[in-house]
């Protein structure tokens, strides 16, 4: 296990600022408490669920977005079954998992490796709800894919990959001592792409999780040590991409600051290292207070799906209460005034939700828009304590026009 001392010691140093974060909500927050009953969010995830479904291809995939972009849909398929204990979407999942696999084989996406890794992602998740090994199969697909263009200890020292026509810095020097490329995982399959980032994290702390394998905990080891060498800045957030001639890109999205926080507590709940709290605190409180993609009102705003890696990894911390009772209590009010600024303001009726959060979206169905807002309406569905989280039944209602959180508007006669 000596690569897990490694990793911990390089958080040694964030302690210190971890244990002074304030962790008391934000008085300017814009409706933290949810008081919809857990049923009525229950419903509100399904029917947005369903709406999404019912615009997939027959390939299963969407017209008007990207392969990701499924991908991301079959993994909060599988989560809402997982979430209250159904196989609704069991089968049909496996399905368009094959229907996915056809289009890029190995789920490999010419375009972005991110593309491919939504599919693992979704994969696992789907043998969490279901303990189908199928399903576990194909996360495995996925990561053998993505490990393909993940720097290991020998490239890093060597400097050449075997899929790149570059060679890599042997160490980066600014970044720290001993600070080299293992871990990091180059962003395309492009020959000549030099940025690598470690968008891989997520799926490899999954996998370790379900299988107990050393070489995925090895994995996900390798890619928080990566991102806390390399792209962890000192206001602890996450930095776009290192380059292989060790240039950073300076570029702050809540999608990379979400991803790692999501692989971090998985290894954090498989090890029970109590200084990977301070760490979380201090990388949670940073991404929650970051003016570059949420207001005063603390409203997530961005056009892009980074709110949906943020709320996803913040109801994954909740969910699995390791944590301090004040950080989850922060979760809890930061998850509620997303899930409340979804139904009120960037939903128009019909089931349909957009992007940003801040105003009210149009009638008019977006697949990225609509998955992105699925993740608060599911994170949601994670939070306990207060009458309002029992449900009054033990039925999942069935998705229907009436379940959206606003009427839908009527078109005017005359």
């Amino acid at each position: 296990m000596r690569p897990l001392l490694l990793v911990w010691m390089l958080v040694v140093h964030f302690i210190t600022l971890g244990s002074a974060q304030n962790l008391t909500p934000s008085s300017s927050w814009k409706e933290p408490n949810i008081t919809s009953p857990k049923d009525d969010r229950i419903s509100f995830a399904r029917s947005a669920l369903e709406k999404a479904v019912s615009m997939l291809q027959s390939n299963g995939q969407f017209n008007d977005s990207t392969y990701e972009t499924p991908g991301r849909l079959y993994a909060q398929m599988a989560e809402f079954d997982r979430l209250t204990n159904q196989t609704i979407y069991k089968d049909i999942l496996k399905r368009y998992f094959l229907e996915a696999e056809s289009l890029n084989p190995g789920f490999l996406d010419m375009t972005s490796l991110s593309n491919g890794l939504s599919y693992g992602y979704a994969a696992a998740r789907a043998y969490a709800a279901y303990q189908d090994p199928d399903f576990l199969d194909l996360a495995v697909t996925s990561w053998i894919s993505a490990r393909r263009y993940t720097i290991s200890k020998e490239q890093a020292t060597s400097g050449t990959t075997g899929v790149k026509q570059f060679s890599l810095s042997p160490s980066c020097p600014n970044q720290g001592p001993g600070a080299t490329m293992a871990g990091g995982t180059f962003l395309s399959n492009d020959s000549n792409d030099t940025r690598v980032s470690s968008r891989a994290s997520g799926l490899s702390a999954l996998l370790a999780e379900a299988t107990s394998n050393q070489t995925y905990l090895d994995a996900a080891i390798e890619s928080a040590t990566f991102i806390q060498s390399h792209l962890l800045n000192p206001s602890d957030v996450v930095l776009n991409y290192i380059s292989s001639s060790c240039v950073v890109d300076q570029g702050q999205f809540p999608y990379n600051c979400g991803i790692f926080i999501e692989g971090l507590v998985i290894l954090a709940d498989m090890t029970h290292n109590a200084s990977t709290e301070s760490l979380l605190r201090s990388t949670i409180v940073a991404v929650t207070s970051a003016l570059k993609w949420q207001g005063s009102n603390g409203i997530i705003n961005t056009k892009t799906n980074g709110g949906h890696h943020v709320v996803r990894a913040l109801g994954a911390l909740y969910e699995r209460n390791t944590t301090s009772s004040d950080l989850r209590e922060y979760i809890k009010q930061y998850i509620g005034v997303q899930y409340n600024a979804v139904i009120k303001q960037s939903t128009s009726g019909s089931n349909i939700y957009g992007i940003p959060w801040t105003q009210l979206s149009s009638n008019t169905f977006n697949s990225v828009g609509q998955t992105v807002a699925i993740s608060a309406l599911l994170s949601s569905m994670q939070l306990v304590g207060g009458s309002s989280d029992n449900p009054t039944s033990s039925a999942i209602p069935s998705p229907s026009a009436s379940m959206s959180p606003l009427p839908t508007k009527k078109t005017p006669t005359g």
